[in-house]
């Protein structure tokens, strides 16, 4: 009985050792999955971002990324230009010509640097005795306004007179214009002369998508599309494309000049864009229309220099970007400019006029 006992107990406790063993894996990593399903779920991860950009903050809008290389394209070329007149030209007229270049032409002598015996007899000039006349009475009394009529300092006049234009350090202080614009149009007219005093020459310059350029209007199709051989016929280009075309000169006179200077420059898509973001309206680019014209009206504060504030914002992202990714600094360049434009407003008193 003992052995029978031994046997059974034995055979009951073997049986499950003699049971089906089930396989147990590792667990696995993204490296072990096939290339199919790593691709599938890499793409899968990138669908939030598939219509995004590093440079998105720009708010450049699609198709109008042709003026901002045409932009940086010329100021690339003036610097170039530059370097070459430092080692050629003569201190005197290199300075005349780039007086903004602070490695060359800031050494002025002081004071402190001059002479002992200089010092002793240099007495600080007088006083006058009576202040001059404000520039803004000497010019209306003279008649010399853009227009010929006393400029109304207001955001709700169109086609009125402008202050003439201010003298500038970086661009040519000369009228370029032939004037046939003064009478129709003011504000348009001292736009194009900031233009032409910007974009004075013709020709191709290298890495420019524009193509043959003159007088700021480019050859290729991406552009203007047009080859013009006067300033008399940039002008008709401008009037026509630009400023009838996308209804500018129904804007106030105060902020009309400024809005064409900075279609010239990033393209109107992506300079109206901006301009009505700017004024709390909807992104609608297509041209100017009776919603931006009141809330240009109704704006409160200076808006021209808010406006100048936005753009060059806007220009000095772009010229950190550039330098981001090609390590190019073209930030003076659109400071020049922006220089340029913001004493040049269509309401702006100009300290140094600049006349015909």
């Amino acid at each position: 009985m003992k052995r029978l006992f031994f046997f059974i107990f034995v055979i009951g406790t073997t049986i499950p050792a003699h049971g089906k063993l089930s396989a147990s894996q590792f667990p696995t990593t993204a490296q072990d999955l096939s290339f199919k399903s790593r691709v599938e779920i890499a793409a899968e991860g990138y669908k939030p971002f598939l219509d995004k950009t590093a440079y998105q903050e720009l708010n450049i809008v699609p198709g109008e990324e042709i003026y901002t290389d045409s932009m940086i394209a010329k100021i690339e070329s003036a610097e170039e230009q530059q370097k070459k007149d430092a080692q050629t030209m003569p201190l005197n007229e290199y300075c005349a010509k780039y007086p903004d270049d602070d490695t060359k032409c800031s050494k002025q002598e002081t004071p402190e640097h001059s002479a002992p015996e200089q010092r002793k007899t240099e007495q600080p000039a007088p006083a006058p005795a009576t202040q001059p006349e404000p520039i803004t009475s000497i010019i209306k009394s003279s008649g010399q306004t853009i227009g010929g009529g006393a400029v109304i300092e207001n955001n709700y006049v169109t086609g009125g007179s402008c202050y003439p234009a201010a003298k500038d350090r970086h661009f040519p202080n000369k009228i370029y214009t032939s004037g046939k614009y003064e009478k129709i149009h003011p504000a348009f007219e001292k736009g194009l002369i900031s233009v032409f005093r910007k974009e004075g020459n013709c020709g191709t310059i290298k890495g420019d998508p524009c193509g043959y350029t003159c007088y700021g209007i480019g050859s290729s199709p991406k552009c203007c599309g047009v080859v013009v051989k006067s300033r008399a016929e940039a002008e008709e280009i401008y009037y026509s494309k630009f400023w009838k075309n996308y209804n500018i000169d129904k804007l106030p006179d105060v902020i009309a000049t400024d809005v064409f200077l900075a279609c010239m420059a990033s393209g109107p898509g992506t300079a109206l864009s901006q301009f009505r973001k700017f004024l709390g309206l909807s992104k609608k680019t297509s041209s100017v229309d009776n919603e931006m014209i009141k809330a240009v009206n109704n704006y409160k504060g200076d808006i021209h220099n808010d406006w100048m504030n936005v753009r060059e914002t806007f220009l000095m992202k772009v010229a950190y970007n550039y330098l981001q990714k090609y390590g190019t600094d073209i930030r003076r360049g659109y400071q020049n400019s922006i220089e340029l434009k913001r004493k040049n407003g269509c309401h702006v008193k100009p300290i140094e006029p600049l006349y015909r």
